[in-house]
């Protein structure tokens, strides 16, 4: 089990209602006491099987590259399962979906700032102006991190350096549709005796910000 905070490197758009054309970023979701957004960990767990999916067989690992039940089924029946489902789990199975892997959601931490924008509405078809149609759009400011913990099934050990490279894949690819964020793990060391020399640089470069001084 390990922290991982993730910091805005550009605006992360807050979704809710807003016309498709747009859409956002990841599915953030307002705490009804304090109005301030926290990210699902189903959403932070849908990106990073993106990002793993996308470097996996890059590094030895496997990864059938579907979504779709049926077809991920056909595939593991020719090939065995991925170590990507594995890691992630994966509908269809006999017993339902399962996964070694859980993230919680991710709540800011220290400093939340976010700037609210009144747009005109775009026609989805044709892509212009809907005449009186406005819309507002909330932006979490870079700076802001949000914090949460994942945490690994020690008979699925073997797939934690498939997950680190996940993380950071995530720190140099879109998080959503259009924006940028940077990851850091916090393991106080705990995960030393987890990742092979091969793995271990990797390891080190996650407990530190990539773009620090950045943002």
């Amino acid at each position: 089990e390990f922290t991982l905070k993730l910091k805005a490197v550009t605006f992360l758009t807050i979704g809710g209602g807003l016309p498709e054309v747009v859409g956002v970023d990841v599915a953030f979701i307002k705490t009804p006491n304090s109005n301030k957004p926290y990210i699902p960990g189903s959403s932070v767990k849908g990106v990073l099987r993106t990002s793993v999916s996308r470097i996996a067989r890059y590094y030895g690992f496997t990864s059938c590259g579907e979504i779709e039940p049926s077809r991920i089924s056909r595939i593991h029946q020719k090939t065995g399962i991925c170590d990507v489902c594995k890691l992630f789990g994966y509908p269809g199975q006999e017993h339902g979906e399962s996964s070694p892997l859980f993230i919680s959601d991710f709540t800011p931490e220290g400093r939340f700032e976010y700037i609210s924008i009144t747009r005109v509405s775009i026609d989805s078809k044709t892509l212009t102006a809907v005449e009186g149609a406005l819309y507002t759009v909330e932006h979490v400011v870079p700076g802001v991190v949000f914090k949460g913990v994942v945490s690994l099934r020690e008979d699925a050990i073997s797939l934690l350096p498939l997950l680190l490279l996940g993380i950071a894949e995530l720190r140099t690819s879109r998080f959503g549709l259009r924006s940028l964020v940077d990851a850091k793990i916090e393991d106080e060391g705990k995960l030393d005796k987890y990742v092979a020399d091969d793995w271990r640089q990797l390891l080190l470069e996650l407990r530190n910000w990539l773009w620090d001084g950045v943002v």
